[in-house]
């Protein structure tokens, strides 16, 4: 039962990781339809982390996991969860539409991370019940990374035409 306290606690903070970066990021996106996405994602991963949070409580699990949070105390606190340096030709700024491209990036290995992670987990238990409330979420983190994937395909196919068949 240790092991699924453990993938359970684990799977919560990347869902709740997640929704923050999304949160973030979806802010920072210069193209209206990557802001919707990211929004809708934002609440996606916040409604897997309360499945997950429902199944843990199930079980009879106590208190989840501590999360790390972006304050590192009430004098010292991080703005945002910066992943990019500020002067980072990644980042937007007059003419500079790669950002998009690149959180769209981060996205889909997000994902991929997720539906790699959930894959493994379900061969790492035995129970049954177990193994498909984790082959559920395994199955919507493969079609979020599908989704990225291919939104990522279309914006480089977009900004560097026929280069970007290089970079498949």
């Amino acid at each position: 039962m240790s092991k699924i306290k453990s993938i359970l606690e684990f799977a919560m903070r990347m869902e709740k990781n997640a929704r923050d970066f999304y949160s973030y990021y979806g802010e920072m996106a210069q193209d209206q339809e990557t802001k919707r996405t990211f929004g809708e994602l934002a609440d996606i991963e916040n409604q897997h982390f309360l499945y997950v949070k429902a199944k843990y409580d199930l079980l009879g699990f106590s208190a989840p996991p501590n999360t790390i949070a972006w304050v590192v105390d009430d004098f010292s606190k991080e703005l945002d969860p910066h992943i990019i340096a500020d002067d980072s030709d990644l980042i937007a700024g007059e003419g500079k539409s790669n950002s998009d491209i690149s959180i769209i990036r981060m996205a889909f290995l997000i994902e991929n991370d997720f539906a790699e992670f959930y894959s493994r987990a379900v061969d790492a238990v035995e129970e049954q019940d177990i193994k498909e409330f984790l082959s559920e979420l395994k199955t919507w983190e493969t079609q979020h990374k599908e989704l990225f994937y291919k939104k990522y395909q279309s914006m480089l196919a977009q900004q560097w035409g026929d280069i970007a068949s290089f970079l498949n």
